[in-house]
């Protein structure tokens, strides 16, 4: 189990980490260190530790396939209401016309 990192977000350009790529690997794999990686001053990317990344996936993954069942009942829903709708309009037609 990921348990959430809170340390800050440090923000290095990409020069920078180029240049200073073997450090910051080594950072964020044995110290848990987070970088958002910027180009011309607008972050682009993100470095972290695998398992947190993997975390945000399967976080990210669980909540799309929740939001997909909450879409397909609230479709399911909809698709009850109007046929209820229908019906009692039908019902209605028929009980004006006698033809019951």
């Amino acid at each position: 189990m990921y348990r959430y990192n809170l340390s800050p977000i440090e923000d290095v350009s990409t020069d920078w980490l180029r240049s200073h790529l073997r450090q910051v690997l080594e950072e964020v794999r044995y110290h848990g260190a987070r970088y958002a990686v910027l180009r011309r001053g607008k972050p682009v990317a993100g470095l972290v530790p695998i398992s947190e990344a993997r975390a945000l996936f399967e976080a990210t993954r669980a909540d799309r396939a929740y939001r997909d069942q909450h879409r397909e009942l609230l479709r399911r829903d909809e698709d009850r209401l109007r046929q209820a709708v229908a019906d009692t309009g039908e019902a209605d037609y028929r009980s004006m016309q006698g033809l019951r």
